[in-house]
């Protein structure tokens, strides 16, 4: 008889590695708590183009571990060039990095 020892990992666990990730660098300001609230962000395309994202709306931030390092999981609403999209910020607070999940 086998037992099984390891947990599933959650569905929206599994999501986030599907996704395309790029490096963001992010402005975002710091509560009084210590939170990071993001602001803004630049991306770089494949062309090596730097463009700017100025609205970043939050609509959830949950707290996270990815190999025992804690991270903050941020699901947005961009707005770019006219065109609004759903994504997933990644903050690593012990590297201080930011990923984008596209």
């Amino acid at each position: 008889m086998a037992f099984g020892t390891m947990a599933k990992p959650a569905e929206q666990d599994v999501e986030i590695v599907r996704k395309k990730q790029k490096e963001a660098a992010v402005k975002c300001w710091f509560t009084a708590a210590g939170r990071a609230i993001p602001l803004s962000m630049k991306l770089q395309d494949e062309n090596g183009e730097i463009f700017c994202v100025e609205e970043i709306y939050v609509k959830e931030c949950q707290k996270k571990y990815y190999a025992g390092m804690v991270s903050w999981e941020y699901r947005c609403r961009i707005c770019f060039g006219g065109n609004s999209r759903e994504v997933i910020l990644l903050f690593q607070p012990e590297t201080c990095r930011w990923k984008l999940f596209l």
